[in-house]
């Protein structure tokens, strides 16, 4: 009897179960599939365009799509940002964050960006905070110069030629990506590995970050995977996973001992000189040395995941987009000539420094520069899947502009896909999806501002990126640098790029020639 139970009930369960999911969020359009499994949006991450499919599917169905059976993907209206990611609207990150959370010895060590606990963000954002402000960029400025001049200088020895004309292909693409890792070296540790001059993936850390986002992506749209079955699974952890496995963790971890270990070993003076130098890494140490307010310190896995972090997130995103801006500027030779025309002009009145200017001439002289940056940030957000978030217990009523609403249920994961956003005509014009870095320079742009509070690409809300400043301060100082130094140009200009989005955008095909100005 209990046999025959089970072999019906079971099934009857499941059923309705799917069911339940179906018919409450029935009302939401979308591909049929997607009502009833996870698998279609684990299949739109695996086949590495979801940005396209996304965008494809709202045109077609319009500002809400569901993506799965209890997952609806949002576009279309500036008013659904603060809605969804607004602060004390009770919407926690879903458990797609928790794919990326480490394990440190056994334990989950979960980044800032990673962590789904709010009041353990709040307490773990209130430590460091200060070390990402935007008072302390000046005090970063020195260490993005040293590794841009050597940037400068390889490319120069390396690529450059007195002419366009004479034949050298460079992959800019790669070589940008290794300036963001060193950069981000220099900025972390004072210490660069060298992924510029040798022209090389340095024990193959660009290649795990890759791996890193390629597995988390897809297992984030069904995370019960990674966390009963593959990665996280407790037997996996306890039995088979090293104290550390992650190869950027293990270059981390190895550069914090051994600033540990010059600390111990030093004179009282000398510690105090690398307590004071200006990385990250000094900063979150002095943390960790003194007690700060309510007797909080950082402990040695929670510096970890925060040097994790600046690696992980700091290198590939940047290397995103600064691909992405001169991409666009080179398929856009009249953009290209208004900025370059912009940069001789200010360095002939000098009113930049040359061939880098600082942080607060590129703002205060070079605005059209600063329009390109924002151009380049909303073409290509460089995390570009849904920011997912959960409706609380009560239900979210999402309003929309023409005075209608949708109810959706406790539990619902809803989103917002920056790259769809980005190329809503509702909130950035009927070119939206063409690159035009002068929307961002009109009256009524500057006067409101509308488009800059809409832009998704450092997030949005209490947890919108902590790092925003730092990578601002790269993409304004690198761009500049470049087109001042060298006359750039697509080796094969009618050839399109390819990108392939694992959350984060990457881009391959950015073959140029260079020759120095």
């Amino acid at each position: 009897m209990l046999l025959l139970l089970l072999t019906y009930a079971v099934p009857i369960f499941l059923v309705l179960y799917l069911l339940e999911d179906y018919f409450s969020l029935s009302s939401i359009p979308g591909p049929f599939a997607a009502s009833f499994t996870n698998l279609y949006r684990l299949f739109l991450v695996y086949n590495r365009n979801p940005h396209e499919k996304h965008l494809k599917l709202h045109k077609y169905y319009g500002n809400l799509v569901r993506l799965g059976p209890n997952c609806i993907s949002v576009t279309g209206s500036q008013s659904y940002i603060p809605q969804i990611y607004g602060i004390g609207k009770g919407l926690v990150k879903s458990d797609f964050y928790r794919c990326f959370q480490n394990i440190v010895n056994g334990r989950r060590a979960a980044s800032l960006v990673a962590m789904t606990d709010e009041s353990q963000h709040a307490k773990s954002k209130r430590l460091i905070a200060h070390a990402y402000s935007l008072s302390t960029l000046v005090e970063y400025e020195e260490l993005v110069d040293r590794t841009t001049d050597v940037f400068l200088q390889t490319l120069e020895e390396q690529f450059a030629y007195t002419s366009l004309s004479q034949k050298r292909v460079l992959d800019l693409g790669r070589f940008l990506q290794f300036f963001a890792f060193d950069v981000i070296g220099e900025l972390t540790f004072s210490h660069r590995l060298g992924f510029i001059e040798s022209g090389m993936d340095v024990d193959d850390i660009i290649k795990a970050i890759g791996a890193n986002f390629s597995y988390f992506s897809v297992l984030g749209q069904m995370p019960w995977l990674d966390e009963a079955v593959l990665g996280k699974n407790p037997l996996y952890i306890r039995y088979f996973r090293k104290s550390v496995s992650s190869p950027i963790l293990l270059f981390a971890q190895r550069l914090l001992k051994e600033r540990l270990r010059e600390l111990k070993e030093d004179r009282a003076e000398d510690k105090e000189d690398k307590l004071n130098k200006p990385d990250f890494l000094s900063r979150f140490l002095k943390i960790r040395k003194a007690d700060t307010e309510g007797d909080e310190t950082l402990t040695d896995a929670q510096i970890l995941s925060n040097l994790f972090m600046n690696i992980n997130a700091g290198s590939d995103t940047i290397a995103s987009t600064l691909r992405a801006i001169f991409y666009h500027l080179l398929k856009n030779p009249v953009s290209l000539s208004l900025l370059i025309t912009e940069l001789d002009s200010a360095a002939a009145q000098k009113k930049i420094s040359s061939p880098s200017p600082t942080w607060n001439e590129t703002q205060q002289s070079l605005p059209y520069l600063c329009a390109v940056v924002r151009e380049g940030l909303r073409m290509n957000p460089a995390l570009s899947l849904p920011l997912e978030r959960i409706v609380p217990k009560e239900g979210l009523t999402l309003q929309h502009e023409d005075g209608t609403h949708t109810f959706l249920p406790h539990g619902t994961v809803l989103g917002i896909n920056p790259w769809v956003f980005h190329r809503s005509p509702q909130v950035f014009g009927p070119d939206a999806e063409a690159w035009n870095p002068g929307r961002w320079l009109s009256d009524k742009e500057r006067e409101t501002k509308n488009m800059e509070h809409s832009l998704l690409s450092f997030g949005a809300g209490k947890r919108s990126c902590l790092g925003k400043n730092i990578a601002m301060l790269e993409l304004h100082k690198l761009v500049p640098a470049l087109l001042m130094k060298f006359s750039i140009e697509l080796d094969e200009p009618k050839k399109e790029w390819e990108v392939s989005n694992a959350w984060v955008l990457n881009q391959t095909g950015l073959n140029v020639r260079l020759a120095l100005r």
